[in-house]
């Protein structure tokens, strides 16, 4: 009976210790994960991939000093210009990094699908005479163009999405998060057009820092802010249309990166040329092989960053 008795203070001694002991690790480590919870980034970069880039959907740090990694769908271009422009950054800013105060915003295909207008020809034996000819065509022209008319108009119905998207993405992550950054918007081709036209509405809303878009079809000819192709080229497949990189533009602070022998930013007799030469030109190339405007297109894009987070 002693022994019973005595034990049970013990154990409610050491109960009481064990509680408290639980409280201070609960309550040391619970701001610690609500901190890291409420840290919102300086900046976040709105990323559209390229058409078709919905194959390499990877998550991705871009500093081991940010908290954030990406939801993959900025697409293997991006991911390669965001990766480049860290490690530019380090090399230039005494070993510091660029992306730990920036949080990578890849447009999912809930709201940018991001196809590709691709369709097949049916391959079928050469006719031998006219009259097979025609039979031939008379059977696989109407699935052809059917199909052709199919990509077309999916096509058409992702840039539509894309352009709806855009502010749907960023009023849910604003809403999700309760941050409320500045964004830099960069887009790739099909991503660079779906962007374009939000650069106002952003700005508008004073959360713009500025715009980085690679292979963008509707580039103006002409344009200042062009880099790679001498003088800003002839301007893009869409450049010629009222909405362009010069009439939708909402911020100085923009690089619009056109490669030479890219024909869907630069629709020149000369590009068009050199491109059928070259196997179709280097539309495909952005930062996945190495350019000589490579750096400064990465340094515009830290200088967008610093203004920011340094302001």
């Amino acid at each position: 009976m002693r022994s019973s008795v005595s034990l049970r203070p013990r154990i409610m001694l050491l109960a009481v210790i064990a509680a408290l002991l639980t409280s201070i690790v609960v309550t040391f480590a619970a701001p610690q994960e609500a901190e890291a919870q409420r840290r919102c980034p300086a900046v976040a970069v709105v990323a559209a991939r390229g058409s078709g880039q919905n194959d390499q959907i990877f998550r991705t740090s871009y500093s081991p000093q940010a908290p954030w990694v990406s939801n993959g769908w900025e697409g293997q271009t991006m991911r390669a210009f965001f990766r480049h422009a860290e490690n530019r950054y380090r090399a230039t800013h005494g070993g510091n990094s660029l992306m730990k105060d920036v949080e990578v915003l890849g447009l999912e295909p809930k709201y940018y699908p991001a196809i590709y207008p691709e369709y097949n020809v049916p391959e079928v034996a050469v006719p031998a005479t006219i009259a097979q000819g025609v039979l031939l065509a008379l059977e696989y022209s109407v699935p052809a163009l059917r199909t052709a008319r199919r990509a077309a108009t999916e096509f058409t119905d992702s840039v539509k999405l894309g352009r709806v998207g855009v502010m749907q993405q960023i009023n849910d992550y604003e809403a999700a998060t309760g941050c409320r950054p500045s964004y830099i918007l960069t887009g790739y081709s099909q991503g660079a057009m779906i962007l374009l036209e939000h650069e106002r509405e952003l700005a508008r809303r004073g959360q713009l820092a500025g715009v980085v878009y690679f292979g963008n079809p509707n580039t103006a000819p002409d344009d200042w802010s062009t880099v790679g192709v001498a003088g800003g080229g002839a301007g893009g497949i869409l450049g010629i249309l009222p909405f362009n990189t010069r009439t939708a533009a909402g911020t100085s602070n923009r690089v619009n990166y056109c490669l030479p022998l890219d024909g869907v930013c630069d629709l020149s007799v000369q590009t068009l040329q050199g491109a059928a030469q070259f196997n179709g030109g280097n539309h495909g190339r952005y930062y996945l092989w190495p350019s000589q405007w490579d750096n400064q297109v990465s340094d515009s894009f830290g200088r967008f960053v610093d203004q920011v987070r340094y302001r």
